[in-house]
């Protein structure tokens, strides 16, 4: 069973890297996006929501503004990387839960990984 969840998964994680690449981002464009993901207002424990979300609508505005430098005439380009976000985000989902799932699974906590495991805590092992 563990085999078929890592096939669930390596399926969309390998076409979200493919899509990424054909976006042929420059390391400055992938870096900003991923501050803008990191800096989540949303994410579990934040305390200073405000903040947070005004440091991500600065480096949105980044992004903008180097896209429109470095890509004259790729007006799309933001909003196929903005997307990206949202497909990274629905395989964290998709992920976390197929992990969790494990825990219903003991034969196959064992093989878990300590990071997955400090990660999920409790809910796996």
């Amino acid at each position: 069973m563990l085999a078929g969840h890592t096939l669930d998964l390596l399926e969309p994680l390998v076409k979200f890297q493919v899509g990424l690449k054909k976006l042929n981002l420059h390391e400055e464009e992938h870096v900003l996006l991923m501050a803008i993901c990191l800096l989540s207002p949303d994410r579990p424990g934040v305390q200073d929501h405000g903040r947070i979300e005004q440091l991500q609508d600065h480096l949105s505005e980044a992004l903008q503004a180097y896209i429109q430098v470095n890509h004259p005439g790729g007006r799309l380009l933001y909003a196929k990387m903005i997307q990206k976000l949202a497909d990274l985000r629905s395989l964290n989902e998709e992920h976390s839960k197929q992990y969790r799932s494990l825990s219903f699974q003991p034969e196959h906590s064992m093989q878990l990984t300590p990071l997955v495991l400090e990660v999920f805590g409790s809910e796996v092992s």
